[in-house]
């Protein structure tokens, strides 16, 4: 049995599995030594897999979702380069911080390094269950605070952190799934080994003092958004489990939580230092105490 430890986002987890795991680059800077954890992910081989019957909730390229008779969810992992062969299940289980991921033996090569692992995990749920949430956006670290740029693929997030970074010596955390969570009351934004192609993979947590959602265009403003309109884009950015009721419930109730306590803005803008200076007067104005 081989195991590994990682710390994301305050929390400490583990991997085991029967077979040994390369630590991919991407995670050298989350691993741990040994220590008692909040959650953990078991990879266990074995002869058959047994009835993966069910009503189909979600049908996806690498995995789908069924409902099984007796109200179990499970997630049936297929490999679509071998004619979607099955090869291996997990049960989604809500507020569960114990996965075990059930593979056929001969199959280990599907769970032979982390990003493959991870790739089975639920590690998204397992996040939510302990209040924590992924947002796609990229977090920097400036001298007015962290900062979120968030949006749909394309709008910019990479080119907002850039100007940042080149004209106000802005410090890069993660370029593209970073993990929220409170604690004592502040928010915090924190590394992730998913970074996108910022290949920014740093295990830091810093406190965020505003969210920016962007949108492309002729000119630059800026407006800070309601709670219910936070809601909604927030939420559009966020991995969501669509087949899962509690996952959804939870999900809204933490961003609705973030909307309260952390400013959130709308912004308008052509990529260029306008758009730097803009921002930038804006938290010296509202977030700056």
């Amino acid at each position: 049995m081989s195991t590994i430890y990682l710390s994301f986002a305050g929390m400490i987890g583990s991997v085991k599995a029967e077979n040994e795991i390369n630590v991919t680059r991407n995670f050298l800077p989350f691993l741990e030594e040994p220590q008692n954890t909040d959650y953990s992910f078991e990879y266990i081989s074995c002869e058959k897999l047994g009835n993966l019957q069910g009503k189909l909730l979600y049908a996806g390229k690498e995995y789908d979702v069924i409902q099984k008779e007796n109200g179990d969810i499970i997630r049936v992992f297929k490999d679509h380069q071998e004619d979607d062969c099955v090869y291996g299940y997990s049960k989604l289980v809500p507020f569960e911080n114990t996965v075990k991921i059930f593979y056929l033996k001969g199959n280990e090569q599907h769970f032979d390094d982390t990003n493959n692992s991870f790739f089975h995990s639920s590690w998204e749920q397992v996040m939510l269950w302990n209040k924590r949430m992924i947002l796609h956006a990229a977090l920097i670290d400036t001298v007015y605070g962290g900062i979120l740029f968030s949006g749909k693929s394309g709008v910019g997030k990479t080119t907002q952190a850039e100007l940042w970074m080149h004209l106000e010596n802005a410090r890069q955390i993660n370029g593209d799934r970073p993990i929220l969570y409170q604690n004592n009351k502040e928010w915090f934004g924190c590394g992730s080994p998913y970074a996108g192609s910022s290949e920014c993979y740093i295990n830091e947590c810093i406190p965020i003092k505003a969210i920016i959602l962007l949108e492309q265009g002729d000119r630059t403003e800026l407006q800070q958004l309601s709670i219910s309109e936070t809601v909604k884009r927030i939420y559009a950015n966020c991995t969501v489990y669509t087949w899962n009721k509690e996952f959804i419930e939870k999900i809204i109730n933490l961003i609705t939580d973030l909307a309260s306590e952390v400013p959130v803005y709308r912004l308008v803008n052509k990529a260029d230092q306008e758009s730097v200076e803009t921002v930038k007067k804006e938290l010296l104005k509202e977030v700056i105490k």
